[in-house]
């Protein structure tokens, strides 16, 4: 019961953290941001529609079309960290808070980035998201030869290009920049959540089993490497396999469901070439 919550609660607690950052250091200095949560503040600079309702107004349609595309099973954690995320603002938005930072935009831009970077990171480790561009850049990878992690860095490109053109104040957007590096650099330290990917290899006694998991459930691909132990001369079929960021919790609680005893170690994966990633994979078969 506690393993069930936990992830829920953790979710919650990081978009609070996210919320509260976006609320009271990103939004009095009018500083912005890529992908969806960028389209939420233009809206709200320009017509000052809350961020809370254009959150659920932009992520409405597109998880609509995500369960459409992919079934609703892998989208319940996203939909979870978008709604607390409004839910947080629409609280924080009936709370006059103010921090005197003098308007040195560097502190604001440290302190944003930071307090962004931990909610992020918290709602990744959970295996949640907060919709948007995530949504977005898996609808088109599905479709597409361009990896997830190129598909979020042009969508976010193509909205500060956006808020540019809109705003024509350069200086804001190079803060943005800044504290959008620091948000990349925090989500890295948080932990396991915070690469490209990480790669896991498992020995277990129940390697079949936990391969048609894998593959079942995350759409991972697995490798088979044959091994011997050295104590018991016994052979062993090593598993080894790449998940996503928001893909490590959901993986490692499923090797603990089947094999608490299973041996593990897990790598950083910095850059990921091939299928599942950078490769379609009916193109794949096709070839």
């Amino acid at each position: 019961m506690i393993r069930k919550v936990q992830p829920i609660v953790t979710i919650i607690l990081g978009a609070a953290i996210y919320a509260f950052g976006l609320t009271y250091f990103v939004v009095p200095h009018h500083l912005f941001e890529g992908g969806a949560t960028g389209i939420t503040l233009i809206t709200y600079y320009l017509f000052k529609i809350p961020m809370s309702l254009m959150n659920l107004l932009i992520n409405i349609p597109l998880f609509i079309l995500a369960w459409k595309i992919f079934g609703p099973k892998t989208l319940y954690s996203s939909i979870l960290g978008t709604v607390a995320l409004s839910g947080w603002l629409a609280v924080f938005e009936h709370i006059p808070l103010r921090f005197d930072l003098q308007d040195d935009l560097i502190i604001v831009a440290l302190v944003a980035g930071v307090l962004l970077g931990v909610g992020l990171g918290i709602i990744f480790n959970a295996g949640g998201t907060t919709g948007g561009s995530d949504i977005v850049a898996r609808i088109l990878n599905k479709y597409t030869n361009i990896s997830i992690g190129k598909l979020l860095f042009s969508l976010d490109f193509v909205i500060l290009m956006l808020i540019l053109i809109i705003f024509q104040d350069l200086r804001l957007v190079t803060y943005t920049l800044l504290f959008d590096f620091i948000i990349s650099r925090v989500i890295d330290l948080i932990g396991e959540g915070g690469y490209a990917g990480k790669g896991f290899m498992i020995i277990t006694q129940y390697p079949d089993e936990l391969a048609k998991m894998i593959n079942e459930e995350l759409c991972r691909g697995v490798t088979f490497i044959s091994g011997q132990g050295y104590y018991t001369k016994k052979d062993l079929k090593i598993i080894y396999c790449i998940v996503g960021r928001s893909e490590i919790v959901k993986l490692k609680d499923m090797i603990y469901r089947l094999d608490p005893q299973a041996f593990i170690t897990i790598t950083e994966a910095h850059e990921i070439l091939g299928e599942g990633f950078t490769f379609k994979r009916n193109i794949i078969q096709k070839s």
